[in-house]
Parts: structure tokens; sequence; C-alpha cells
């Protein structure tokens, strides 16, 4: 069986939860999910996983009761205070039990000891999150202050289905560059020159091909896609600007199959009647993310 830990960080806690429900993962804890498959270079929010090989009802039996040989030299570790530390004494009970050379650098494999629920004890192999897609879009070189978080992207893309995706407003290009490197029929525009250049710019970092146009989001030019994007919006407190989610939202409607975009939470007891929510996800400054489908 696959353990998978997730990272919730403050105020993106039910994105990354959505993100493992979608993976049909199922919740043992807060942070422990378990499945039979799960591609951590491809999650968000996924933050290691661990192949179990024990169990116990205490950290010595569940590390005495593992039947496999250890690859050595190991490091054990132990989960405390919600991060995971090197353990001596669980290493000296494994060295006890099944011999082996204990190494904390550079180990061939790292054993974690955890428990899910306080009362069963389990050990497994940790698997590290490494040349990750969230890494990729994290070292993109274009950026605004109101850049989508590459993390938040990512996530957005995953619990939005396998449709052909597009993104009419895409900013620096978070959400479809996202999009690319999982293998997703992409579309993508703006209207901003200067986020034009930057989400272009981004793409030719990565390598990618992925037509970026300038567009009038007002103005669809695909159709039956899933709408996946951050509506363009003047967040300032004291700013008169229009905000045109809703606007663009109902534009794009007779034009996509499905959706995944934010909203501010004002808007949302103003959607229309012609869409079927599958959920809403609570989001950062007081947005939302609703997920769901065209009737």
């Amino acid at each position: 069986m696959n353990w998978i830990h997730r990272n919730s960080p403050r105020g993106f806690e039910d994105l990354s939860l959505a993100e493992m429900k979608k993976a049909n993962l199922k919740q043992v804890s807060n942070r422990y999910f378990h499945g039979d498959n799960f591609n951590l270079g491809n999650s968000a929010y996924g933050q290691f996983t661990i192949k179990e090989l024990s169990r116990g009802f205490s950290p010595e039996e569940a590390i005495k009761n593992i039947k496999d040989e250890i690859p050595s030299p190991y490091r054990m570790e132990k989960f405390a205070d919600k991060k995971r530390k090197g353990s001596t004494t669980f290493a000296l009970l494994a060295e006890k039990y099944h011999g082996g050379d204990i190494c904390a650098v550079n180990p061939k494999s790292i054993i974690l000891v955890f428990t899910p629920n306080n009362s069963l004890w389990i050990t497994g192999y940790v698997t590290e999150k490494k040349n990750s897609l969230v890494q990729k879009l994290q070292d993109l070189p274009e950026r605004t202050c109101t850049s989508l978080t590459s993390k938040a992207a990512l996530a957005m893309v995953n619990i939005s289905g396998s449709e052909a995706l597009v993104d009419p407003c895409c900013g620096t290009g978070m959400i479809p560059l996202a999009s690319k490197l999982l293998g997703r029929e992409t579309y993508a525009a703006d209207n901003n020159l200067n986020m034009l250049r930057m989400a272009r710019g981004n793409r030719d970092s990565l390598g990618i091909d992925l037509e970026i146009l300038k567009k009038d989001a007002l103005e669809p030019w695909v159709e039956g896609c899933c709408l996946v994007t951050d509506f363009p919006a003047d967040r300032a407190w004291n700013s008169t600007t229009e905000d045109l989610s809703l606007v663009l939202f109902n534009i794009w409607i007779p034009h996509i199959k499905s959706f995944c975009v934010i909203f501010p939470n004002q808007i949302l007891k103003k959607l229309p009647k012609n869409i079927s929510i599958d959920q809403k996800i609570k989001f950062t400054a007081n947005r939302t993310i609703v997920v769901g489908k065209v009737l």
C-alpha cells in the first residue's frame, strides 16, 4: 500500500484536500492518504509517499515486523511535530532486529515510522519529491505580485478533469503551462501585451510548444473545452474597477463543457442557473474556486 503525505499550506488547505480526493485517494487523517497509484511528481500538494512495509501497535513492533530486507545503508526517520526527523532510537531498533548499516547521509533507503491515527504504527520506504512539475513552474522567471502560485495552478488543472483546457486570460501562463506539462490539450490567450510577453517567456523557458494568443477574453474562440482560469480582477479594497469574472463566465458558458474557475466570494450568489456545481473550494483573498459542468 502507498501512503501519501499532503502539504496543506495556510490558505490552500481546501485546495490541497480537493487535489488528493480527485486522485481517488482515501483520507486517513488530516495529512495522510493512501491509494494504489499516485503520481507524486505531477501533484501540487503531495509532499512525499511511503510504500508500506509493516504494521504494529507500537513503533518497536512495527519495526520488528518488517519482513523485507532493507537496502543498506539506511536512514530511520520518525514523524514528530508535523516534521520528519531522524531517529536514533528507531535506528537502533532496526539494527537490533534487521542488522545492516545505518547512515544519515546519502542512504540507499529511508524508512519512515509513523502513525496516522495515534494507534496503529506503520513503517515504509520514503519516496522524495524530485524534479516535479511544481518545481519547474516555481523556477519560471516571469511573475507578478498577483500571479497564481505554481501549486495552486497545478492543483486547479489536476482537479478540473481531462478535457481540453482553455484559459482565455492566462496572465503569466501558470495554468496553461501546468496543463501542457501534464500532457493535456491546451488553449491559452491574454489581451494584455505585458502578460503575453511574460507568459511566452515562461513558455520558452520550459521549452513547451504552446501558442499563446493575443485575444480578447470577451470573444470566445474555442468550443467544448474545460474553462480553467483566474479571472482578472482589481483586488484593491478602494477600487471601483468592475470585476469582470461573472461577465466573462456568462460569455463563455455556451462554449464550454465544464469549468474550474476562481470567483470573488461576492459573486457566488449571482452565478447563473444553467450550470451544475460539483464543489466550491475555499481559496485565498476572499475568493472561491468553483468546479462544475454546464447543463
